[in-house]
């Protein structure tokens, strides 16, 4: 895929600013940059608008929605939006990128969340969504780079009461100690970092320093007690921002919000299992989930059956069920990267709620011959560190951040290429109206017929989605005659809702020909009066699905 930057490095805040500013200049008739607001620290949260000016403006087409790092730490995401943005742009005037950008229109929010963001490609910190409130610091192990090499790893004191030992196959990994085992060097383990506060006698890990999580903050199911939720839905700029953009936009009709990890596509609904939504939104999740496959190789999985949740325990407040539950958007979650799964553990293994720690020892070898393989540069050795409170200890480990949570940078521009393959196929499932014959036939005396033929050519139904109607947000299909007098049908007014040929209910087997094709086209007349060399025009509009004309002149 061609692309003006290069995707080989994690950008900061200014290499972002300085590429959407780079698109804003060079492709003014294609884009629109915004900020949104600032962030507590004052940091833009851009958004951009993409589509061809020439044929109609950003909110005359139906449009799709991209964003990522709602979470701080995973920066693949806001790459992989920024990735989709210049392949876009770069390729304006390639045949097929033409085609939908002269189509549809694309927002991004590469990055939710630059503060947060910031912290984590800046320092050795790892933090859910955004570094703040700044709070009290907590009693325990706290994180810190001790032996100041951009990493914070594992740190395993020598201990004879100490519950690990390193495996025997592989001794650069720790297993747990057996219940009668009494022979051997064994260790306490706990991360990098000091002690910090009274822990009494014992060691643990102090909690996280900050634990706002922006994907708990949405109003969709919104639970208060869920760590990370925020004392109310919103109250965050960013979560707000987002949501303000989307409501915004009505004609955005699906939407990739980029997460990472584990190399899956995540579908709504969150707060309870498909098997409850409504039949008609599942199947086109499974159709979308069906493209993500073909693109990407990762599985499409409900959030809620998927990750095992019960009715006391789910994920709520989430972006995407927001999108869908309250918006009635066809939104998805990337968790991009995969590798676990590179490394032979499957999807079902790595989403299993239990592991024993055999299982999860093997699952540590098969990810840690995967990293000597192709990223030897991420593990550390255990290597001896004189403790200022511990006494000698000994640090040692993987690169966490850029391992498991995001691809190593030599893999960035696959994994990017593989979110876009897929986001330029689900654009194409929105609703299109298009005008397929327009015709005016003189009945004498100045008389005359006008008939029209509208079309969905789109795979979804103008309403987009069954949750959009129950939530009363589909806007009608709006239509108007003008030029001549109107002596029989309606100079300006609406339609019945038109389906997409994804609705289409036609069985073909050997044995037949079964079912009924989908609604999407609607036959219109008028009777007019006006003279011969007259115009009359017809224009159709509808927010979820653009808009089009045609006119012509009386013989």
């Amino acid at each position: 895929m061609k692309t003006t930057f290069t995707y080989d490095h994690y950008a900061d805040y200014a290499e972002l600013t300085t590429r959407m500013v780079y698109f804003s200049e060079h492709y003014p008739n294609y884009t629109r940059l915004t900020s949104l607001g600032k962030t507590p620290e004052g940091r833009d949260l851009w958004a951009m608008e993409v589509t061809d000016l020439r044929c109609g403006d950003f909110d005359e087409k139906p449009a799709q929605h991209i964003d990522g790092n709602t979470h701080a730490g995973e920066v693949t995401g806001s790459m992989a939006a920024l990735h989709q943005l210049d392949v876009l742009l770069t390729g304006c005037e390639e045949p097929r990128i033409a085609r939908l950008l002269q189509a549809y229109t694309f927002t991004f929010i590469p990055r939710i969340s630059p503060d947060g963001a910031e912290v984590y490609l800046k320092t050795p910190d790892t933090l859910r969504s955004v570094n703040r409130p700044s709070g009290k610091a907590q009693s325990g192990v706290v994180r810190q780079d001790l032996d100041q090499d951009g990493v914070i790893r594992w740190m395993r004191i020598p201990d004879e009461t100490g519950a690990w030992t390193a495996d025997a196959e592989e001794p650069r990994l720790l297993r747990r100690r057996r219940p009668d085992e009494t022979d051997g060097v064994f260790y306490t383990v706990m991360p990098e970092g000091l002690l910090q506060g009274e822990s009494g006698d014992l060691l643990k890990a102090a909690p996280a320093r900050w634990g706002l999580d922006f994907n708990r903050n949405y109003p969709c199911w919104w639970r208060p007690e869920q760590p990370g939720a925020g004392d109310y839905p919103l109250d965050n700029p960013e979560t707000r921002a987002v949501a303000e953009f989307l409501i915004a936009h009505p004609n955005v009709g699906v939407m990739v919000t980029h997460h990472t990890s584990g190399g899956m596509i995540l579908n709504p609904p969150g707060p309870f299992s498909e098997a409850e939504q409504d039949p008609l939104d599942r199947s086109i999740y499974h159709a979308i989930g069906a493209l993500a496959t073909e693109e990407m190789g990762y599985p499409l999985l409900n959030l809620y059956d998927g990750f095992h949740c019960t009715e006391s325990d789910y994920a709520a407040g989430a972006g995407d069920d927001w999108a869908y539950l309250n918006r009635g958007i066809f939104a998805v979650t990337a968790e991009l990267w995969d590798l676990q799964s590179r490394a032979g553990i499957s999807v079902e293994e790595q989403l299993e709620p239990e592991l024993s720690d055999a299982e999860r020892l093997r699952q540590q070898k098969l990810t840690l011959a995967w990293i000597d393989a192709h990223c030897p540069q991420a593990w550390k050795p255990w290597t001896p560190l004189e403790h200022p409170q511990l006494g000698q200890v000994e640090i040692g480990g993987l690169d966490y951040k850029f391992t498991i949570q995001n691809c190593p940078p030599a893999y960035l521009r696959e994994e990017c290429e593989k979110a876009t393959r897929f986001a330029l196929r689900q654009v194409c499932l929105l609703p299109r109206l298009a005008i397929m014959r327009f015709q005016a036939q003189p009945l004498g005396h100045n008389f005359v017929k006008v008939t029209a033929e509208i079309v969905n050519r789109g795979y979804l139904p103008t309403w987009i989605s069954r949750q959009r109607q129950a939530m009363k947000l589909t806007e009608p299909v709006q239509i108007e005659l003008t030029g001549a007098e109107i002596l029989q049908g309606q100079a300006q007014g609406e339609i019945e809702a038109l389906e997409g040929y994804g609705q289409d209910q036609t069985e073909l087997s050997f044995s037949g020909v079964y079912g009924q094709t989908a609604a999407l086209r609607r036959k219109l007349e008028w009777v007019v009066r006006a003279p011969a060399g007259t115009r009359v025009q017809l224009n159709i509009r509808c927010a979820q699905a653009g808009q089009a004309s045609a006119s012509c002149v009386i013989d």
